[in-house]
């Protein structure tokens, strides 16, 4: 009998034993790699292992902090390969969010230098790059909800949770175990340079693979589990070479850590991701797989360490049961940081009155507004629940941008198109926000100097008003030495134009903007119309003077300033040219009589650029230009031809004059393949076609328009090989015109071709 006793005892430590073991999932950083996290516990929780603890680094953090969170694994997996996820990961603004209305003017710079009034000598340079604008946002709303369910204590998560950050400062690493979780998780994965540190009580944070990059330690010492699984997809940095500057700061940063579990009660997982590079998120698909094939590979070595067993039913009702706890984000109350009184009034403007309450939603909207705005630097937003409202309190640590700045930028060329940028820029905030913007350039084809003075103001309403002028040359002789043209063809023009004008805007829901005004404008030709020329003859001139009343509509999503991949750009205009013509000819000239002439024309154009995904590799763009005009007969051929509209589809054709592409209506087509070679690299092939309306041509006598004909066909095709640095284009293109007698022509080129503003039709 009291045998049978004893056994029954036994049995029951030996049953009480089992099922009180505690299972501790550690997982490393490791940028992308750590995705294959994800994989390691689908396959864990498919087969029956229970997780009762998490600690995590960096990408392990977040991944950590997901399941943490309430996620299952397969909304996690959903997570991480949603396209919005690469907006994360890259710090890009979804299109539909894109605030076209506050986009920075194109212009030809290379770097942007910014300045506070008490440091103009010492410029601040970029220390990120990687904009956190969306990755903040994600944290936020993924993770708020559970940390305010756990009352902030992450002990009281749906699995209790750990994850580690570095005071660089204080030299050593920072264990976060409550608070915001979306914060301590931001903090734990802010790799140096990549992406834009946090102050978290004061303390400014980076990645906790500085100097823990897999805390088994912090497991042990936090929850002291009965049996550890570590899923590893870092390694200590490799010895750098002399000629790796990048493994060199690594090593210099990045402290050695402990990538062992103990043999005795712990099972390593090793996902095989060597070949994956630190910001291959595209590849998530590939690397839950490779982290789940790598679990299952380990699933007889855990199963023989951990005899218990979780049913996956139990551990959804669970699930389910702590995410219906979790309070909706809405928010009750808005709290500013960072800004003055007036300056939050400029922010808080974008918002609904306080009294309401916020969707978050309808936030995330406004939030991308702001961020778009060149007078804001950062916003790192934090929801808390407050239990007396029932609704969350909203609090904006907001970073003004630097008051002052320069721009610095231009083109080298393989061809005679040479040219140096510098901008500058001062930024004032108040209610509302003032900005003056001013820049030259200095080429031997291209040349100009603009001005502007914008005064925005921000609430439902939002507009912006704005003075600007411009003056522009461009000399097509010196501009281009290889294109010199035959066959009647002019060798020299030199075209310049002022202007001076004002204009109002109003925004298009996110991406697009309306804007109509007023230009007071001066354009001027310089040009012989004779092929044989001596240095003592005296160009031919042509001026027009006048007003031009505008407005138009213009949407723009493009991912490019010269060499676009994706996105979309529409913009449809009408102007109306009021003005005098003047003709004085030159010594070559036909006409030896000077004359002046009273014009007056409408002018509307339609321009589209749109790009199509076709696989991970390869993009379709269409192009298309329609111009429409009654532009008149100037004094003389070439003068009609160089008041008239130019198709310039190509980086190239807009350096050149193009007597086939010009005509006051025409339209004009083009279709681009593009295969994307790397993230940064690709190569593009492309054909465009260009026909005239009522077509101005040559005659014995002179020249005439030809009334409802339809002629001057041209086309023309052009492929590059372009990569894009995160300061400028890098490229080498091939064009070919089939009607000209050289036919091929070749340039390699460094920066950007940007063009002031003009309103030369």
């Amino acid at each position: 009998m009291m045998f049978r006793f004893f056994i029954f005892i036994l049995f029951l430590i030996i049953y009480s034993f089992a099922f009180s073991q505690k299972v501790g999932l550690v997982l490393s950083g490791g940028g992308a790699k750590g995705l294959a996290h994800i994989g390691v516990i689908k396959a864990l929780e498919e087969n029956g292992i229970p997780i009762d603890y998490i600690t995590g680094t960096s990408m392990g953090a977040i991944v950590g902090s997901l399941y943490a969170a309430g996620y299952s694994p397969q909304e996690m997996e959903k997570i991480v390969t949603d396209p919005e996820f690469q907006n994360w990961a890259w710090g890009k603004i979804p299109d539909d969010y894109i605030f076209y209305f506050k986009r920075k003017e194109e212009d030809a710079s290379w770097i942007d230098l910014k300045f506070k009034y008490d440091s103009i000598i010492s410029p601040s340079l970029p220390t990120n790059i990687v904009p956190p604008h969306s990755m903040d946002l994600a944290f936020m709303q993924l993770l708020a909800a559970a940390s305010a369910k756990a009352e902030y204590n992450f002990d009281s998560l749906f699995v209790p949770f750990r994850c580690v950050a570095s005071d660089v400062y204080a030299n050593e690493p920072i264990v976060f175990k409550e608070g915001d979780l979306g914060s301590s998780v931001r903090a734990s994965m802010t790799f140096p340079f990549y992406f834009k540190p946090i102050s978290i009580k004061g303390r400014l944070l980076f990645d906790g693979g500085i100097y823990n990059n897999f805390p088994i330690d912090v497991m042990q010492k936090d929850f002291k589990p009965d049996f550890i699984i570590g899923s590893c997809v870092a390694s200590n940095s490799a010895p750098p070479s002399d000629d790796n500057i990048l493994l060199q700061i690594e090593n210099m940063i990045v402290s050695n850590s402990n990538y062992r579990v103990p043999d005795s009660n712990g099972v390593l997982i090793e996902p095989d991701v060597k070949m994956i590079k630190l910001m291959d998120f595209h590849l998530a698909s590939d690397l839950i797989k490779i982290g789940y094939g790598a679990a299952m590979a380990k699933m007889m070595d855990i199963k023989k360490l951990i005899s218990i067993r979780v049913d996956s039913v139990q551990i959804n009702i669970k699930r389910t049961q702590f995410n219906k706890e979790k309070k909706p984000l809405n928010f009750k109350n808005i709290y500013v940081s960072g800004l003055t009184y007036n300056q939050s009034l400029y922010l808080l403007k974008n918002f609904i009155d306080n009294k309401d309450t916020l969707t978050f939603n309808k936030f995330k909207k406004e939030y991308y507004k702001l961020v778009s705005d060149d007078q804001i630097e950062s916003i790192f937003p934090r929801a808390k629940y407050n239990d007396n409202t029932g609704f969350y309190n909203l609090f904006l640590n907001v970073k003004r941008e630097k008051p002052f700045g320069a721009r610095i930028g231009g083109l080298i060329s393989s061809d005679n198109l040479n040219e140096g940028f510098l901008g500058a820029e001062y930024k004032y905030l108040t209610k509302v926000a003032l900005s003056l913007y001013g820049n030259i350039y200095f080429g031997k084809f291209y040349s100009s100097v603009y001005g502007r003075l914008r005064l925005d103001n921000l609430t439902k309403s939002s507009f912006y008003l704005q003075s600007f002028i411009s003056m522009n040359r461009y000399d097509y002789y010196r501009g281009s030495s290889f294109i010199f043209y035959e066959d009647n063809r002019p060798l020299y023009i030199l075209q310049s134009e002022r202007l001076i004008g004002a204009e109002m805007a109003f925004p298009i829901r996110n991406q697009a903007k309306f804007n109509s005004g007023v230009a007071f404008n001066d354009f001027s030709y310089q040009y012989y119309q004779i092929n044989s020329f001596s240095l003592k003859d005296t160009t031919d001139n042509s001026t027009f003077y006048g007003f031009t009343p505008f407005m138009a509509y213009e949407r723009n999503t493009l991912n490019n300033k010269n060499f676009a991949t994706n996105g979309h750009f529409f913009k449809a205009e009408i102007r109306y040219y009021l003005g005098t013509e003047s003709y004085t000819p030159g010594s070559t000239a036909i006409i030896k009589e000077s004359s002046k002439h009273q014009h007056q024309w409408y002018y509307v154009s339609l321009k589209s650029k749109d790009y199509f995904y076709f696989t991970r590799h390869f993009n379709i763009g269409l192009c298309s230009n329609v111009v429409l005009s009654n532009q008149p007969l100037f004094s003389n051929y070439t003068a009609t031809l160089l008041m008239s509209s130019a198709y310039n589809p190509t980086f190239h054709a807009s350096t050149i004059y193009i007597e086939q592409y010009r005509n006051p209506s025409f339209a004009g087509a083009g279709l681009e393949f593009i295969y994307n070679l790397t993230q940064n690299v690709h190569w593009r092939v492309e054909s465009y076609h260009f026909l005239a309306f009522n077509p101005i041509v040559k005659t014995d006598n002179g020249f005439k328009e030809n009334i409802n004909k339809v002629g001057k066909y041209a086309q023309n095709y052009s492929s590059s090989l372009v990569f894009t640095s995160p300061i400028a284009n890098i490229s080498l293109s091939v064009n070919y015109y089939p009607w000209h007698t050289q036919g091929w022509f070749g340039q390699f080129n460094i920066g950007f071709l940007i063009y002031n503003r003009s309103f030369h039709p």
